[in-house]
């Protein structure tokens, strides 16, 4: 289909081509999510929620279940080893994943004796620190992501996990519910979008990993009657900030200024995003119900992580 942007800043025209076409690649799914560009096997690696399937998606085989991951596997992103970390939505868990057996590895369960909510999505420093949302999303009744149950605490935080010490701290809790996240390209950054106050917060990152210094980036625009909330983000070459809500995909400058929105509503809804392909700007789509690919004037950043040999198997 054709791509429909809506445009709030000429800048926009650098990013992206409205010429693009915007294609499903992969239809009849449930709910999908955790986008990754698997450079080692040249595909992408995504979850179908509802029905716990981690799957993957290649030109010549198209969508296909790899195997069943037993937890509604959400967010996941590789580690500096190469290996697949993954949320584990309703086990309230973070793992490593052998994505040729599905075998899992926990890595945390708890932190301070209290059980995880339900991580969400993840992000890994190159030095090896872990990155992950802990909302409540997981634990809803009657949703199709979700196993209803008891919410452990009133803790919705941002939690940063050391694989060499097994340690897991706090990062932040400042959010209502904190969804997607990403860095800067300098690692000096954190963006976390809050979910039910429609925004992104940007925090310094120290040295040692620690957050400081919360304060808004920018504010979601609700554009029209989607209720669609901020969910994936990712960023591009040139630090753009790519983020799932309310229509589509919100296109945001580095200096938080809202360059415009590429509308996937109301053909499906936008929940995460990745770069991958040949040269990095094959951007793909996970949604309710599809997967969708484009294309992208800028590469995301993951390929200039790729160049530099980050994030592939030791």
């Amino acid at each position: 289909m054709q791509m429909r942007l809506l445009k709030y800043d000429d800048r926009l025209d650098d990013i992206i081509d409205s010429k693009e076409a915007v294609d499903v690649i992969v239809p009849d799914m449930h709910l999908t999510e955790g986008a990754v560009w698997d450079y080692v096997g040249n595909r992408l690696l995504f979850n179908d929620i509802p029905v716990s399937n981690t799957m993957s998606w290649t030109p010549q085989e198209g969508g296909k279940v790899i195997f069943n991951n037993h937890s509604k596997g959400n967010g996941q992103c590789f580690d500096d080893h190469g290996r697949l970390i993954v949320c584990q939505h309703t086990d309230s868990q973070l793992s490593r994943c052998n994505t040729k057996g599905g075998d899992y590895e926990v890595l945390c369960t708890h932190f301070k004796g209290i059980e995880l909510n339900s991580p969400n999505d993840v992000v890994c420093r190159s030095d090896g620190m872990i990155y992950f949302t802990d909302p409540s999303f997981g634990r809803q009744y009657n949703k199709p992501a979700a196993i209803g149950r008891p919410i452990p605490s009133e803790m919705r935080p941002v939690y940063i996990y050391n694989p060499k010490t097994g340690e897991l701290r706090m990062g932040a809790d400042v959010f209502g519910n904190p969804n997607g996240l990403c860095f800067s390209r300098d690692e000096k950054l954190l963006y976390v979008n809050d979910s039910p106050n429609y925004n992104i917060i940007v925090f310094d990152v120290n040295e040692d990993g620690s957050l400081e210094n919360p304060r808004e980036f920018a504010k979601t625009s609700q554009p029209g009657t989607d209720d669609t909330f901020p969910d994936g983000m990712k960023i591009d070459e040139e630090e753009n900030i790519f983020c799932c809500g309310p229509e589509g995909l919100h296109i945001y400058a580095s200096d938080g200024t809202e360059l415009g929105i590429l509308v996937i509503t109301p053909v499906d809804t936008a929940l995460n995003l990745a770069w991958g392909g040949e040269d990095g700007r094959d951007l793909f789509i996970t949604c309710i119900g599809s997967v969708m690919k484009t294309r992208t004037k800028t590469r995301g950043f993951t390929h200039l992580q790729h160049e530099q040999g980050l994030f592939l198997p030791q």
